[in-house]
């Protein structure tokens, strides 16, 4: 059971610049504030409900997660030797071992070296988009945030382009909605007692997805390993990436320390977006989060 002052966690929300902050456990809000209600860009939380939405699509069988990427794609969208680039396939992508680097060109081994490559993980969209005939957002409502009723979550154009042209695109959001993001995690993938996502998918997202860096699995991270690698940083790091937290807490975080945290074994959910514009020492709020919130 979770332990907290809220009036600790309302200034340390306000102190770290927090636009929405919620609690729950059980089932039950134990903690909200609105300090802009707004939704915000959640940046690389956006990963967390792509890897969901492959998910589905494993499921309905328009994707298995080790079909090669040139099933989907036309060969030679990447600077890759043609036998390396065979190799690529939806879990390479996912699990951050693509060996590409953002220019999509050899730095690293396929299937072995994490690196966070944004680049190459927004193809990913373009396969569902393709799968399915449908539009990101059109496909994300009527898969996910649709059924969830997450009303104030929609996917937006940002100005980086894709070597194809292709926009990127970023995922404006809330708390309320990520936190029933959050729910269908918890359930192991079960909304209103039907499957939404298959149950052995959602066990499945957050298991190590490399030796290198045990702690990141399908866009989704765990905090049960012994040691993780920080995005757009060098090294390897010994510890959980949240020792205040418990260890079976997964997550799917984002600049800014947006974050959406699930802990099973505590029936807990806590969603946080930040206000737009502001910056942070990655892992200061969080580490300080789970430290109030386990008392």
């Amino acid at each position: 059971m979770l332990n907290f002052d809220e009036n600790a966690l309302k200034a340390l929300a306000t102190e770290h610049a927090t636009a929405q902050l919620l609690v729950i456990e059980q089932g039950k809000t134990r903690f909200e504030q609105n300090f802009d209600p707004a939704p915000v860009d959640v940046f690389a939380v956006q990963k967390g409900l792509i890897a969901l939405l492959f998910g589905i699509a494993s499921d309905v069988g328009l994707v298995d997660l080790d079909d090669p990427i040139n099933h989907h794609l036309t060969p030679a969208w990447t600077k890759l030797p043609p036998q390396d680039e065979a190799s690529l396939t939806i879990r390479t992508l996912l699990t951050m071992t693509s060996g590409m680097s953002d220019d999509l060109g050899t730095l690293g081994v396929v299937g072995a070296t994490w690196r966070y490559n944004n680049v190459a993980y927004n193809y990913l969209k373009k396969i569902l988009t393709t799968q399915t005939a449908l539009g990101l957002n059109q496909l994300t409502r009527q898969w996910l945030t649709g059924p969830l009723d997450m009303t104030d979550t929609q996917w937006i154009e940002r100005n980086q382009r894709l070597p194809d042209g292709t926009a990127f695109t970023g995922l404006l959001s809330t708390a309320k909605d990520l936190a029933r993001l959050g729910a269908l995690v918890l359930a192991e993938g079960q909304h209103d007692g039907s499957p939404l996502v298959p149950r052995w998918y959602c066990d499945h997202i957050a298991k190590p997805g490399s030796s290198e860096n045990p702690a990141w699995g399908l866009c989704w991270w765990n905090n049960a390993s012994a040691h993780f690698m920080m995005p757009m940083r060098d090294g390897v790091q010994e510890g959980q990436i949240i020792p205040s937290a418990p260890p079976d807490l997964i997550a799917t975080r984002g600049a800014a320390e947006n974050g959406l945290y699930v802990v099973p074994s505590l029936g807990v959910i806590v969603a946080r977006t930040a206000r737009p514009g502001q910056n942070s020492i990655p892992g200061s709020f969080e580490q300080a989060l789970w430290k109030c919130l386990c008392g």
